[in-house]
């Protein structure tokens, strides 16, 4: 009994991808329960509305949608994400709800932080979002940054920068070129630049998480 109900409630929380994007005819969707999300590529998705409460962009789309679907399942637009990077955010999303909560990181962090973070986000932050374990394959992880800076997920968001911080912590500045394949110096211009667009990565590495 007990394994056929965690069993259900683990699928009832899982994100799966529509087949044929546009068409739901098969797709059994709950209008009253999910939701679907359409990224920047045209993929869509299906959520259970419960998994978006962390979201503050999704909810506010979701409200908007709501207003014109009428009995159709509501679709929400992301025009700034795209599949491979919303899949990593819909993992962390149904995972964390409730009554999953995902932990509050102390700034400055404590220690380095795999030792801080539990066996879910351990495994999310260094198995998918780093190319199981490579520093250097962390494409993914400033996507999954963006993404979340985008969606208004805080606790993802401030997870993805301590990742970074500690990525660089320790490190020399010819170890930071050589792992973002940089062959020349930035000049202050590209050093405002990246003030400019990432200026939640230069508060967290400031206060030395």
């Amino acid at each position: 009994f007990f394994f056929g109900f965690h069993l259900s409630l683990a699928m009832a929380m899982a994100w799966r991808k529509v087949e044929t994007p546009g068409d739901y005819s098969g797709e059994n969707i709950s209008v009253s329960t999910e939701i679907v999300v359409q990224t920047n590529d045209k993929k869509e998705y299906v959520l259970p509305r419960s998994a978006i409460t962390l979201s503050k962009l999704l909810n506010d789309l979701l409200q908007d949608a709501e207003e014109d679907s009428g009995e159709n399942p509501c679709s929400v637009p992301l025009a700034n994400v795209d599949a491979q990077t919303f899949e990593s955010v819909a993992d962390y999303l149904v995972h964390y709800v409730e009554p999953n909560k995902p932990a509050v990181l102390e700034k400055p962090l404590k220690a380095a932080l795999p030792e801080l973070l539990n066996e879910w986000d351990k495994d999310f932050v260094y198995k998918k979002l780093y190319n199981n374990g490579n520093e250097k394959e962390h494409g993914l992880l400033f996507a999954t940054l963006m993404a979340a800076n985008f969606l208004g997920i805080e606790p993802l968001r401030d997870l993805c920068c301590a990742a970074i911080a500690n990525m660089l912590r320790g490190k020399t500045p010819e170890q930071i070129m050589e792992l973002f394949n940089i062959t020349e110096p930035f000049t202050p211009e590209e050093e405002a630049n990246l003030e400019r667009v990432y200026p939640w990565i230069k508060q967290d590495t400031a206060d030395g998480s």
